[in-house]
């Protein structure tokens, strides 16, 4: 299942997805485009999801930790060096994380569509929102 969708730079935001999960990575791929927001996977081994973070050039990062048993570390960290936004998709609680990754936004699984979105837009940089989300109030609900 690993396809990457390749956008320009004007297109609308791209989100790496890494997640093992098969049903978890198609319901993700279709909020995430439903929303309006190019998705770049979803990965679903790890091998594949480091070398894509290595190589492409995304507005944010969705990372499952915990990929077929392997903890995602390696994708992360080269987010965090890259300075992309990174959200993890997790059942781990933050003192089950390394130090450097406590500190990073969380979304729980199973995850609320609504509550993702939320996230994703608080942490996109604002010249990369969708036009509706530079218009709406960060309070409002957009489902």
């Amino acid at each position: 299942m690993d396809v990457v969708c390749l956008m320009s730079a004007g297109g609308a935001p791209r989100i790496f997805v890494a997640e093992d999960e098969f049903l978890v990575a198609v319901l993700l791929e279709q909020d995430l485009q439903s929303a309006g927001y190019e998705v770049a996977g979803p990965f679903t081994r790890l091998p594949e999801a480091i070398a894509a973070a290595e190589r492409e050039t995304l507005d944010l990062a969705l990372l499952d930790m915990n990929m077929n048993g392997q903890m995602a570390y390696p994708v992360a960290d080269c987010f965090l060096a890259r300075g992309t936004p990174l959200l993890l998709l997790s059942g781990y609680g933050a003192m089950d994380l390394p130090e450097r990754l406590r500190g990073v936004p969380r979304v729980s699984k199973p995850y609320d569509k609504a509550t993702l979105l939320r996230e994703i837009e608080r942490l996109l940089p604002s010249e990369r929102l969708l036009p509706r989300q530079r218009a709406a109030p960060a309070s409002q609900d957009r489902n």
